[in-house]
C-alpha cells in the first residue's frame, strides 16, 4: 500500500508541477483525473466452469492534451487501475484483483461546445496481483502476464470551468495468462470507467 501510495502522490505531483511551471501556449493543457472502474475478466475456461461478474475499482492518475486543431485532439494519460473480477461456482467463491499503470493514448474529436469522441491504444503495467480463494481461505499471487494491452472508448465533457466528466470502455486485446502457466487458456480484460477531470487553463 506504500508503495501504490507514493506512486499516486508522483503522478499528482508531476501533473501540478507541470501545470503550473511549464508553458506551451494555448495548444497544450494538463490535468488531473479519478473516477470509478467496473472491471471484469473474459476467461474463456472459467467462463464455462463458473459465473464470472465485474468488480468495482477506481482509476487516479494525470492527462496531457495535445489541440491539434479546432477539432482534433491527443491526450496521453498516466494511470493507477485497480482492476479485477469476482467468480462463483459450485467449488469456489473467489475474486482476482489486479494494480495496473495504465497509459492511454487517445486521439479526441471535438463535437461543438464541451463534447468530444475519444479513441485509443492503453499499454498496461501490472504491478501487483493477487486471487483469493473465500472457501478456503486460500490467497495467493496470481499468475498473470506482466504487462497488458486494450482499446479505449470514450465520450467526454468539458465544461468551460475546467471540469470535466467521461465514460470510458477498454477493452483488452492481449492475453493475460502466461501460455507456459495456461497452455491454451485465454483471458482478457474488459473496464467500464466513469470519471472526473479538471484540465488546467
Amino acid at each position: 500500500m506504500k508503495k501504490i501510495g507514493l506512486l499516486v502522490f508522483s503522478i499528482f505531483t508531476i501533473q501540478l508541477a507541470s501545470a503550473q511551471t511549464i508553458k506551451f501556449g494555448d495548444n497544450v493543457n494538463f490535468g488531473l483525473k479519478a473516477g470509478f472502474n467496473w472491471t471484469s475478466i473474459n476467461d474463456e475456461k472459467r467462463v464455462e466452469d463458473s459465473g464470472v461478474t465485474p468488480r468495482p475499482g477506481f482509476h487516479v492518475g494525470g492527462f496531457t492534451h495535445f489541440h491539434l486543431s479546432e477539432n482534433w485532439a491527443l491526450q496521453p494519460e498516466l494511470m493507477y487501475s485497480k482492476e479485477g473480477a469476482e467468480y462463483e461456482s459450485a467449488n469456489y467463491n473467489g475474486k482476482t484483483d489486479l494494480n495496473s499503470v495504465n497509459l492511454p493514448i487517445l486521439v479526441q474529436f471535438m463535437m461543438g461546445p464541451g463534447f468530444r469522441i475519444e479513441t485509443g491504444p492503453q499499454f498496461g503495467l501490472f504491478t501487483g496481483t493477487k486471487f483469493e480463494n473465500s472457501n478456503n481461505d486460500e490467497t495467493r499471487k496470481t499468475d498473470i502476464q506482466n504487462g497488458n494491452v486494450s482499446w479505449a472508448f470514450g465520450l467526454g465533457y468539458l465544461t468551460q470551468s475546467g471540469f470535466g466528466v467521461d465514460v470510458r470502455y477498454n477493452m483488452g486485446l492481449s492475453n493475460i495468462y502466461p501460455k507456459d502457466v495456461y497452455p491454451g487458456q485465454h483471458a482478457r480484460t474488459r473496464a467500464g470507467q466513469l470519471g472526473f477531470f479538471y484540465q488546467f487553463k
